[in-house]
C-alpha cells in the first residue's frame, strides 16, 4: 500500500543522433536528385521539399525534447547538448538546400 515510483530512463543521445540522421538523409537525398537530373529544375524542386520535410522534422524534434526536458527526463548538460545538435544539424539542412537557390537552371 504504499506509492510506487519508478525512474524513468533519460534519453541520453538520442535527440542528438536523430538530429544529425536527419542532416545525413536530407543530404544524402538532396545529392541523389542532383546526380539523377544534374542542372534542372526537377532536382530543385526534390531539394526544396526535402528541405521543407527536414525542417518539419527538425521542428518536432525541438517540441519533443522541450517536452521531455519539462517532464524531468532530460539532464541539464543533455538538454543543452541536444538543443546545440538540432540547431547545427538545422543550419546544415538550410546550407546544404542553399545550391538549389543559388544555382537554378
Amino acid at each position: 500500500m504504499g506509492w510506487r515510483v519508478t525512474a524513468r530512463k533519460p534519453s541520453g543521445w538520442g535527440p542528438v543522433v536523430t538530429a544529425f540522421t536527419v542532416w545525413f538523409v536530407h543530404f544524402m537525398l538532396c545529392w541523389t536528385a542532383g546526380e539523377i537530373w544534374p542542372r534542372q529544375w526537377a532536382a530543385n524542386v526534390l531539394a526544396w521539399g526535402f528541405t521543407a520535410v527536414a525542417l518539419l522534422v527538425m521542428g518536432l524534434l525541438v517540441r519533443r525534447v522541450k517536452a521531455r526536458r519539462a517532464d524531468g527526463a532530460l539532464s541539464g548538460w543533455n538538454d543543452r547538448y541536444a538543443q546545440g545538435a538540432i540547431g547545427l544539424a538545422t543550419a546544415a539542412v538550410l546550407f546544404g538546400a542553399l545550391p538549389s537557390l543559388v544555382f537554378l537552371p
